[in-house]
């Protein structure tokens, strides 16, 4: 199906870049590293404390890390005139959203994986047997980062003050997002029973659908505009 032939194009095409280029990634995870290096040495906790205060630590990297990738999603498509033939092709463009969004989700989880390990380290957690769960929550809390993220990118490319614009109005949306995403990470770390915070991986998992459902409605009209 053409659907998926344009989503899978889109993806080999941002990766393809990125390659090339590692400006985006390179960026992201430079940012991230700071910040973990800055709250790494400027805190001295114990194991109660750390975890406590490292959910947010971690959040705030990951959020930051997203905006700067997030905000230059689009930014390419306006050089040679790609955003007017993305607008003229004969493709849905719900799957040119569906593509751009899976592309930025996996520079977003890939930053993260690569820093997860870091924040190990530098924080001396024993996570291991918790792991997977903060893995689970990751993808839900970066899937609805992306998906508003993705939609937004799109709405502001043509901005000059995009680089401020963006991250307006991306923060006050994704707020219940970061909220569910750092309460369910503490929750994991603290090793809680899933009972205890499952209620925040629920308000994640409903903010991803409604994020997915509503961005990739108005992409269409937002392209068009």
């Amino acid at each position: 199906m053409i659907f998926f032939k344009v989503i899978r194009w889109i993806v080999w095409k941002d990766l393809l870049s990125e390659i090339r280029s590692r400006e985006n990634i390179s960026s992201m995870f430079f940012f991230a590293l700071i910040v973990i290096l800055i709250f790494s040495f400027s805190l001295s906790m114990d194991q109660e404390i750390a975890a406590e205060i490292i959910p947010g630590i971690l959040w705030i990297a990951f959020s930051f890390t997203g905006i700067i990738g997030l905000g230059k999603s689009f930014l390419v498509e306006t050089q040679n005139d790609c955003m007017e033939n993305l607008l003229m092709a004969p493709i849905p463009k719900g799957a040119v959203y569906i593509g751009k969004l899976l592309g930025n989700f996996l520079f977003m989880f890939i930053v993260e994986i690569i820093l997860f390990p870091l924040f190990i380290i530098f924080f001396n957690l024993d996570i291991l047997g918790q792991i997977p769960m903060i893995m689970l929550i990751c993808f839900l809390g970066t899937l609805g980062l992306s998906a508003m993220g993705t939609l937004l990118s799109a709405m502001t490319v043509q901005i000059k003050a995009r680089e401020v614009m963006f991250p307006l109005m991306l923060l006050p949306l994704v707020v219940p997002v970061i909220i569910g995403a750092v309460e369910a990470t503490k929750g994991a770390l603290n090793g809680d029973p899933l009972k205890l915070y499952q209620q925040w991986l629920q308000l994640l998992t409903v903010f991803d659908i409604v994020f997915l459902i509503v961005s990739y409605w108005l992409f269409e009209f937002i392209l068009e505009d």
